[in-house]
C-alpha cells in the first residue's frame, strides 16, 4: 500500500514533460504556419512581378505594331543599341500601382526582323525581380515549310515537315511534323486533291497528329507581295544591285562560293540549256538585295552569304510577269543560319527541263502568282532534294504522274526539309505577313 500512496510523487513530473512537449509542439506549428504564410506571401508576390515582367512585354508588343522601327520606346536615346532602361509603373483597372517593369530593347540584327526584349518586372515587399526575355517580329513568309493559296493534298506515304498553311484547305493523309492550318474553316476539296464531293473541315484526312491542325486562321495575302516588290526594287537602287530589261530572254545569275555573282544575258533556252553572253562579275549586294526587272536563270553550288533575289516587271501588268528558273544545283556553303537565299518571283519558280537527274536546292522560294514546281514537261529525273521553305500561290509538284501512279514528268523521289533557321532570320527584306507577335519568351534567372 505504501507503493499506491507514493505514485503521486511521480505525476507532477509527468505533467511537466507533457506541458513541455505540448508548447514545444505548439511553437513548431506556429512557425510552420508563419513560414507557409511568408512563403505564400513571397510567391504571391513573386508572381505578380513575373505577371508585371509580361506586361511590359505585351506593352512594347503594343508599341511596335505602332511603330515597326521604334527600338528606344519613344525617346531617341539612348544613342546605341541595347536601348534602355526604360522604366514604366504598371497599374490595375482602378489606377492602383501593382509594381513596375524595366525594358531592354535590342533591334534586330541586320538581315533579321526580330526584336529581342527584356522586361525586368518588380513590386513592392519582393527583394528580388522576375524577368522575361522574348523575341518579337512579324513572321514572314519564308517561316512556313509550304505556304500555297490553293489546297494541298498529302498522300499516306507523304510527311510534311514544318509549318503548312492553306488559304484554301488541307487534305492531310499523311504525317504533320509541324502546325497544320487552313484559312477556311470548311471547303469541298476537288477530286485532284482527294476530295469526294462532301463538305470536309479546313484539314481533314486520316493522318496526323490532328493536335496541330487548326482552321480557320487568318488567310495570307500574297497580293501584298507587289508592294514588297516595289520596296525591293527601291532598296536594291539605293544599296544593292539593280538589273533593268537585259533586251534578251532575261538574265542567268550564278552564285559563286565567296558571294559574288557572274552576271550573264540569255539569249536563248531550248531543252539542252541556255545560249548565254557573259556581262561581269558582281560583288554581293551590300544590304543583300539583287533586284531583276526581267526573267531569271539561277544556279550556285556552295554558296555563302546572305541574300534576296526578286524577279519582277513594274508596275505590275500580269502577261508582262516574270518568272524564275532553277538550271543547276542551288546550294549552300552551311545549312546552320550563316546562309540564305530568296527567291522571288512575280509568276512561278520552276526547276529546268535539262535540270541534273539528281538535284539539290537550298533556299526560300516565293512564286507570288504561279508555281513553285517542275512544270509539266521534259523527262523522267531520279531524285530532288529540297532545303527551305515555299511559298506557292498555286499548286506546288515535283513531279507530275498518270492514273496508274507512275511519274512522267520531274523526279521520281524528294525529300523537303524546312530551314527553321529562316523563323527569325529570313533572307533579307523578305516579305513578311500578319502583325508583330510574340515568336518565343522564357524567364532569366535571377538571384533572388
Amino acid at each position: 500500500m505504501k507503493l499506491l500512496r507514493n505514485q503521486s510523487g511521480f505525476i507532477i513530473p509527468l505533467m511537466i514533460a507533457m506541458a513541455l512537449v505540448f508548447t514545444a509542439m505548439g511553437f513548431a506549428i506556429a512557425s510552420v504556419t508563419v513560414a507557409n504564410l511568408a512563403f505564400s506571401t513571397h510567391e504571391q508576390k513573386s508572381q505578380s512581378a513575373l505577371d508585371v515582367a509580361e506586361a511590359g512585354i505585351n506593352y512594347y508588343l503594343w508599341h511596335l505594331a505602332h511603330n515597326s522601327t521604334d527600338y528606344q520606346d519613344g525617346t531617341g536615346a539612348p544613342a546605341t543599341a541595347p536601348y534602355g532602361p526604360y522604366v514604366h509603373s504598371y497599374t490595375d483597372a482602378n489606377g492602383t500601382t501593382i509594381g513596375t517593369y524595366t525594358l531592354t530593347i535590342t533591334p534586330p540584327p541586320s538581315g533579321s526582323t526580330v526584336t529581342t526584349v527584356k522586361s525586368v518586372g518588380q513590386v513592392p515587399g519582393l527583394k528580388g525581380t522576375r524577368t522575361i526575355q522574348a523575341q518579337l517580329g512579324i513572321p514572314s513568309f519564308a517561316s512556313y515549310g509550304l505556304l500555297t493559296g490553293t489546297e494541298v493534298w498529302f498522300g499516306p506515304n507523304e510527311s510534311s515537315n514544318g509549318p503548312v498553311h492553306s488559304n484554301i484547305g488541307v487534305h492531310m493523309d499523311g504525317t504533320n511534323n509541324g502546325p497544320v492550318t487552313s484559312a477556311k474553316a470548311t471547303y469541298v476539296p476537288s477530286a485532284s486533291f482527294g476530295g469526294d464531293g462532301n463538305t470536309h473541315n479546313g484539314v481533314w484526312g486520316n493522318g496526323g497528329p490532328t493536335s496541330q491542325w487548326q482552321f480557320p486562321v487568318p488567310t495570307v495575302d500574297f497580293s501584298q507581295v507587289t508592294a514588297n516588290l516595289q520596296t525591293l526594287m527601291t532598296q536594291a537602287q539605293a544599296n544593292g544591285v539593280n538589273l533593268g530589261a537585259s533586251n534578251k530572254l532575261g538574265y542567268y545569275l550564278h552564285l559563286k562560293s565567296d558571294g559574288s555573282i557572274d552576271i550573264y544575258t540569255v539569249k536563248n533556252e531550248t531543252g539542252s540549256g541556255l545560249t548565254t553572253t557573259f556581262v561581269r562579275n558582281q560583288a554581293a549586294p551590300a544590304n543583300g538585295i539583287f533586284y531583276v526587272s526581267d526573267n531569271v536563270w539561277v544556279d550556285g553550288a556552295g554558296y555563302k552569304g546572305r541574300m534576296t533575289i526578286a524577279s519582277g516587271r513594274l508596275p505590275d501588268v500580269p502577261n508582262t510577269n516574270t518568272s524564275i528558273t532553277i538550271v543547276n544545283n542551288l546550294t549552300y556553303n552551311a545549312k546552320d543560319g550563316t546562309t540564305n537565299l530568296g527567291l522571288i518571283a512575280q509568276a512561278n519558280i520552276a526547276v529546268a527541263p535539262y535540270a541534273p537527274n539528281s538535284l539539290e536546292i537550298d533556299g526560300a522560294l516565293l512564286a507570288q502568282k504561279g508555281h513553285v514546281w517542275y512544270a509539266n514537261s521534259g523527262p523522267v529525273k531520279t531524285n530532288l532534294t529540297f532545303y527551305g521553305s515555299i511559298d506557292s500561290f498555286d499548286y506546288w509538284t515535283w513531279s507530275w504522274v498518270n492514273g496508274g501512279g507512275t511519274v512522267v514528268a520531274g523526279y521520281q523521289s524528294d525529300s523537303t526539309t524546312f530551314d527553321t533557321n529562316l523563323t527569325f532570320t529570313p533572307p533579307p527584306a523578305y516579305p513578311t505577313t500578319g502583325a508583330f507577335t510574340v515568336l518565343n519568351w522564357r524567364e532569366l534567372l535571377t538571384s533572388p
